[in-house]
């Protein structure tokens, strides 16, 4: 219809038309009288010897010179449906329109759901102060002296005197110091209660450097490379004593390397360890789930982002988060039940650590 003079006028009657009816340009009045004449098979009598003049105000005068001028300006009966015919034709608008509606929900969802797993730039900030704060405080190993790398370190692991422990517990003393700065770095940590600061941090502070030992595991070889140097394969540590701690590293760093973790994500790993609100004893879990949540927000969507043809990546991950506080758990176990068996023998700081004690400064 060209409607820029306005609507042009019903071929039947003269009124404005509303469009096409049956193949005729025709007003709405002239359109539902032609399809009730059909579909009730109505049938009419001119008292004027079908002579009457149809227009928009004598149009309702002689209903058969109405309806014979739809038939002589070319408006088909065969276009007018009965009532099966309707029903069906009601029934695919319905479901066309559902079917218009459910595509619109489902392109406003893949929208929404592309909007939502974009990285925004509180996420960028948020990644790259841990990256910053985790590479800040990872160091790299000492160089061992040893002329022999591996030579003297079995009798070592697989000793039980108190010597072993002290060792143990002076080698792990920087990398404890450097999970706690690590901590201080993560935005948001430091606003938290201060009890729940030292709680937090002695709650992952073995799974943090259980995560940074298993870092720096060389799959080919087959070595743990400790923070002081020394390189240990598994087939040099025994059962018992220290040994007992450092042997679920191995299989933990085995399984991880199959990974291939960039350092943004090792990074928020470590944050993710760091803040656990289930952890017991906490006196304001809310507020750390708040800052738990923006970790895991941000390390989602920097996974989706960056690796989008590995939907199975996050959820493995997140399987690392279970198995590191798993060995965390073990080794607390196994700590408690050596302070049992051998009293005195494991140093405070261990204590500490494994759980055993009141405090991390």
């Amino acid at each position: 219809m060209d409607l820029s003079n306005g609507p042009e006028p019903c071929i039947v009657c003269g009124d404005a038309a509303t469009g096409y009816h049956y193949r005729c340009m025709t007003c709405e009045g002239c359109k539902g009288f032609f399809r009730r004449t059909i579909q009730k098979n109505l049938q009419y009598h001119c008292k004027w010897n079908r002579k009457c003049v149809i227009d928009k105000t004598t149009r309702n005068q002689c209903q058969e010179c109405r309806f014979h001028k739809c038939l002589q300006v070319g408006m088909a009966t065969d276009l007018v449906l009965n009532e099966r015919q309707r029903t069906a034709k009601r029934k695919l608008i319905e479901e066309n329109r559902e079917r218009r509606k459910e595509e619109q929900s489902k392109v406003k969802s893949r929208d929404l759901s592309v909007e939502m797993d974009a990285l925004t730039d509180n996420d960028r900030g948020l990644i790259c102060e841990v990256v910053t704060a985790y590479e800040y405080t990872s160091g790299k190993p000492q160089n061992s002296n040893n002329k022999g790398e591996y030579e003297g370190v079995s009798a070592e692991i697989q000793t039980q005197d108190p010597e072993s422990w002290q060792q143990l517990a002076e080698a792990m003393t920087p990398s404890i110091v450097k999970v706690v700065e690590f901590a201080k770095g993560v935005p948001g940590f430091t606003e938290l209660n201060v009890d729940d600061q030292i709680l937090l941090l002695k709650s992952c502070c073995m799974e943090i450097m259980c995560l940074r030992a298993a870092c720096r595991f060389d799959p080919e070889n087959e070595t743990l490379t400790l923070h002081n140097g020394v390189k240990l394969r598994k087939s040099q540590i025994h059962q018992g004593g220290v040994a007992v701690l450092i042997e679920p590293i191995f299989d933990f760093a085995m399984g991880l390397s199959k990974l291939k973790l960039d350092k943004a994500e090792i990074a928020l790993l470590a944050a993710i360890l760091l803040m656990q609100s289930d952890r017991s004893g906490l006196k304001e879990p809310e507020n750390v789930e708040k800052l738990q949540d923006a970790i895991l927000g941000a390390f989602k969507r920097y996974i989706t982002e960056n690796r989008p043809h590995q939907p199975v990546h996050w959820a493995k991950i997140l399987m690392k988060v279970t198995d590191l506080r798993t060995i965390s758990t073990r080794h607390a176990e196994r700590v408690l039940c050596i302070r049992l068996d051998n009293s005195g023998e494991i140093p405070p700081l261990l204590l500490e650590v494994f759980n055993e004690g009141h405090t991390v400064s």
